[in-house]
Order: C-alpha cells, then structure tokens, then sequence
C-alpha cells in the first residue's frame, strides 16, 4: 500500500468522480476535502487498500515566508485528510509525512473533521510525540434531518418561525439559480455584504468558480437566492458531501422591514432533506451567544458539536525551526 501524489490540476475526470465518491462514503467527511474545492497548484494524496481508496487529503502548498523564500513550503488540509478509520488514518498519515520530508515540505498540518468523542479515537486524539496541537478545536451546530418537515420547523425558535412566515407574507421567494447572471447578483451581494460587515471576502474568483460548479453539478449543492419586490435581496450557498449538507456562504441587503435569512435558511434545510441529506451544518458557532450568527444559527435548533483542533507534524525539523524564527521576527 503506497500513497499515490496528484496535482489537483491534472486530475482526471475519472479519478475525480472516484474520489467524491469515496468522501460521499465516509462519515467525515467534507466538501472542503473535494478535488474541484482546491486551488490552484494543491495536492491530492490517496492511499489504495486493495485497488480501493482508503485514505484521501487533498493539501494546498503554503509558503509559510513568503514566495520569496520558495525553499521553505509547507502543506495544509482544511477538514481533512478523510477517512473514517481512525488506525489507518494514523498509518497513512505517517506514511505521509515520510514522503514528504524526502520531498523537503517543512511541515504539514491537519484539521480532520472528527467530533470529539468520535468512537474508535483515543483521548489525546493524536501522539504528542509527533503531533504539535496548532489551533482552537472549531464547533459547529449541525441539525437532524430524520424527521419530517412539521417536525423541524415545529424545533424552532418562536421568533426563527415568526420571520419564515413573515417573509411568506411579505411575497418574498426563494429559488434556486441556474445561470451566470444570478451567479453574478450573489456576488454583488456577497462583496457589499462583506464591506458592510467588515470581514474579508474570500477571492471573487474562486467563490464564482466553485458557485458554478455546484450549481452545475445535479444534487451536489445549490445557491439559493431570496428575491422581494421584483429584487434579489439575499443569497446562501449550500454543498453537499455524502448525507450531509453544509452552509457555506451567505449575504443579504440590510432591510428594516424585512429578514431574508430565515426563510433562505429553511429552504436550504428543505432542499438538503429533499437531496437525501440527514443532517445540516450550519458551520462555525459560538456556543451560549446571545446575538449575532451564532444566535441567529440557533433558532433553528440543532445540536452543538465540538471538533479536535489543527494539528502539525515537523517533517523538516531545521526548515521548520528557520521558519518559526523569521515568523517571530517579524
């Protein structure tokens, strides 16, 4: 069993679809894991048990000084890598830094997708030995999908169902998008969204490539757009991964008289049930708040999920060593 290495650009179509489907197989895995989600110049690392994919990580390159000192690289994986097995996600993974060390990758680091007390993974999750824990573990609301639709909606918040029915009052409507027009009014209002609240929006680009693939691609994911007196008013971005559906990005023109997060969220959850999906990430949470995102998250229900943190493993102890010293420097 040796670890197979891609470029994330040359990828066929014939792998792609082999590896979505075995990250539809594992429990946790991830969106963010898929091959069509990296960007440009990342790496896809397989490892084969009998012909069949066991272990999947898909790495972006990290130049942790900069490009200017290209010698010093580093590989990173956001919610992976995937497999369910935690001993051989181990043996894997040691597997992988052996090759990357000849490779001279100063480090790598790991945030997998494991809830904590995930059967099967010890206490200390990973060796210390090995392992340098390099992060905050990341929590998240995730919402049960098994019951019906009455049965959820009946789960929310009073004031949650209030704004849904609100908004139907009002004639707002939420539909799916199928075209580069509607990719673009999300984008418009996902950028004066970001300005308005001041965080960084993420490269235009790249949101519109992967908006087009998901809405390209039949049940992977979808972009929900909210639209009121003949207006687009708000937008959500939903993906999918196995039988779970994941929220990914948001934004909504500020209105006083109306609120189009909640009805765009309830049909998010509606088109995730109806995708087959049995739960629903509402992504990153701050447990016991008491206004903003994470209160509003909470409206709809759902149970709090804490996850490990990120982890890192030296591979080049002296590049790693220059590495953390001009980063302390500077």
């Amino acid at each position: 069993m040796a670890l197979e290495s891609f470029l994330t650009d040359d990828l066929t179509p014939a792998l792609v679809q082999e590896v979505e489907q075995f990250l539809d197989s594992q429990q946790t895995g991830h969106i963010f894991q898929f091959p069509r989600w990296a960007g440009a110049g990342s790496r896809l690392m397989l490892w084969r048990e009998n012909g069949a994919i066991r272990w999947a990580g898909t790495f972006g390159v990290q130049f942790p000084l900069g490009r200017k000192v290209p010698w010093i690289r580093a590989l990173t994986a956001t919610r992976g890598p995937v497999c369910d097995n935690f001993n051989l996600w181990q043996m894997a993974a040691d597997e992988f830094a052996e090759k990357i060390s000849r490779e001279n990758f100063a480090y790598f680091e790991v945030s997998p997708d494991w809830p904590q007390g995930t059967e099967g993974m010890p206490l200390r999750v990973l060796d210390s030995s090995k392992w340098k824990c390099c992060g905050m573990e990341r929590v998240s609301l995730r919402l049960d999908l098994t019951r019906s639709e009455d049965q959820i909606f009946a789960g929310f918040r009073k004031n949650t169902r209030y704004e849904v029915r609100r908004a139907e009052r009002l004639n707002a409507t939420v539909r799916t998008a199928s075209n580069e027009v509607e990719i673009d009014d999300f984008m418009s209002l996902y950028e004066d969204f970001a300005a308005r609240k001041r965080f960084r929006a993420e490269s235009h680009h790249e949101v519109r490539t992967l908006i087009g693939w998901l809405i390209n691609t039949e049940s992977r994911g979808a972009l929900l757009l909210a639209r009121a007196d003949d207006r687009v008013c708000g937008g959500a971005v939903i993906a999918r991964c196995g039988r779970r559906c994941s929220y990914i990005w948001g934004a909504s023109h500020q209105q006083e008289d109306l609120n189009v997060g909640h009805i765009l969220q309830w049909r998010a959850l509606q088109w995730a049930k109806s995708h087959g999906c049995t739960e629903y990430d509402f992504g990153g949470y701050t447990p016991g708040a008491t206004s903003g995102p994470a209160w509003f998250k909470a409206g709809f229900g759902g149970s709090v999920v804490h996850f490990t943190p990120p982890y890192r493993r030296v591979t080049r102890a002296g590049r790693y060593r220059i590495s953390r010293l001009f980063s302390r420097t500077r």
